[in-house]
């Protein structure tokens, strides 16, 4: 359908952010996130600043995966068509997308399964259980609608897929839980954005599945993003792949099967969220860089200055905080608008008062706000703002933003309305396939996300009226 546009030339400022995608696509280029201009639509350059993020929430996720005994494994991206086709229902649904090679003998991965189970066939019969994998890689869509890079790509970077197996369902059931505990941090503690989640009604799973989470952001427009997926897939995958075990009386029994999966979209969301008029406002979690000093300095104090900001590099440093000294010979105020674009939580400013005095002015990203604090007292401060005070910050007002874009509707018409100006509409429903159906029929690419897991409130279903105290969100989505 559409093409994202791409531009040869390199905005020159950051547009508005009443216009999302026009602001969002300047910001990747002005910040060196991404390079837009590859040639092959649905696809991109990591720049190196972009790239030092998103290494950073692949190291965090590793981490957390790792820590949680789910262990890293990397399968090949081509995938032989008949392994594709084992799921038929699964290939159905993913073949008009999927990138042929081969004389069409191969496709590269649009997901894991078909890749990961008639290895995991092996494995259990070598006696490996219970399976808890995962695999950080790229993933192949030949998305025919228009892209957005990193919230609709055709090549889904850094894309991370948790695939476990297990004996029994409350083994799988349990992982679930573990595995939307653990998005749920990320989302809170690592990206300080408030999550959204919602249990998908049973007729929009995967064939067979058993249940399923899913995760969402609230971007600028008013749209709902998608952003993290959890699916018990019950025995679905293992009646197709044959993933079976014998069981004390000798019986064969089909195994239950999770899979968990997300990318880039990690970092749209922080772009969209916590960006601002100015650029990006990076979580220190994050951050390539947690602090920038800005050296002020004029003919005849430049040896005093560059000596302060060279000693306050190193006692930083020293401290265990990721310090950057600009010494380029753009003016000040260049420095100060370079480094707010991207994003750096904490800005020092190093000028004659500073050296000679006991106490540096420091700048607040996340607030835009300049405060002096004490020689004596720095370290101990910055430390407590990179790890709670900034990150708590973050996380209110993306909540407080998130609150005002979702507004509570009673009636069709209410929400209709609601949605056509930007909003997303609350409601409660009943969870029924039809009700379901005549939400999504309020226009294009609306729809109801799903039961929301975190709250409920007694009232009738906005489409047929019953009683229920159930509710969902419906917007414009991505």
């Amino acid at each position: 359908m559409g093409e994202e546009k791409v531009s040869e030339s390199r905005p020159n400022r950051l547009p508005k952010q009443d216009n999302f995608i026009e602001w969002y696509n300047a910001l990747l280029d002005l910040a060196e996130i991404v390079d837009r201009s590859y040639p092959v639509k649905g696809t991109y350059v990591w720049l190196p600043y972009g790239i030092r993020i998103m290494k950073n929430i692949v190291a965090a996720l590793d981490g957390i995966f790792k820590k949680n005994g789910i262990e890293e494994v990397l399968f090949p991206l081509f995938v032989p068509l008949q392994f594709a086709k084992i799921n038929d229902k699964w290939f159905e649904g993913f073949k008009d997308e999927a990138f042929y090679v081969n004389d069409k003998e191969l496709i590269l991965r649009p997901t894991g399964e078909p890749a990961m189970y008639p290895m995991f066939k092996l494995w259990i019969k070598r006696g490996k259980m219970p399976i808890r994998v995962y695999e950080t890689v790229s993933s192949y869509r030949n998305e025919s609608k228009t892209t957005h890079s990193m919230i609709r790509d055709r090549e889904i970077g850094f894309w991370h897929e948790i695939h476990t197996v297990h004996k029994t369902r409350e083994e799988a059931v349990k992982e679930s839980q573990l595995h939307k505990e653990i998005y749920t941090f990320v989302w809170k503690e690592l990206l300080n954005i408030p999550p959204i989640c919602v249990a998908k009604p049973r007729y929009e799973l995967f064939a067979g599945a058993d249940s399923s989470f899913e995760f969402y952001n609230i971007l600028p427009d008013g749209k709902l993003l998608e952003n993290g997926s959890i699916n018990n897939l019950g025995q679905a995958y293992a009646r197709k792949f044959e993933l079976t075990y014998i069981d004390e009386a000798g019986n064969k029994q089909y195994m239950w099967q999770m899979c968990t999966g997300n990318g880039a979209r990690f970092l749209a969301a922080v772009i969209a969220v916590h960006g601002d008029a100015k650029g990006l406002v990076l979580p220190p979690r994050i951050a390539p860089i947690d602090i920038v000093i800005i050296p002020i300095i004029k003919t005849e104090t430049k040896n005093k200055i560059e000596n302060e900001v060279s000693n306050l590099v190193a006692r930083l440093t020293d401290s265990g905080i990721k310090t950057y000294a600009d010494l380029s010979e753009i003016t000040a105020g260049e420095k100060f608008n370079l480094w707010d674009l991207k994003g750096v939580p904490i800005r020092i400013e190093v000028g004659e008062k500073e050296t000679d005095g006991d106490a540096y002015t420091v700048f607040r990203r996340d607030l835009n706000k300049k405060e002096k604090v004490e020689k004596t007292k720095l370290i101990e401060t910055l430390q407590k703002l990179l790890a709670e005070e900034i990150p708590n910050v973050l996380l209110e007002k993306a909540a407080k933003v998130r609150d005002e874009k979702i507004k509570f509707a009673e009636t069709m018409d209410a929400a209709s309305d609601l949605i056509q100006k930007g909003s997303i509409a609350k409601a409660n429903w009943c969870e029924s396939e039809e009700c379901f159906e005549k939400m999504a029929a309020l226009g294009p690419s609306i729809e109801a996300i799903g039961t929301l897991t975190e709250e409920k409130k007694e009232g009738k279903c906005i489409v047929c009226g019953k009683k229920t105290n159930l509710l969902t969100l419906i917007g414009k989505t991505y």
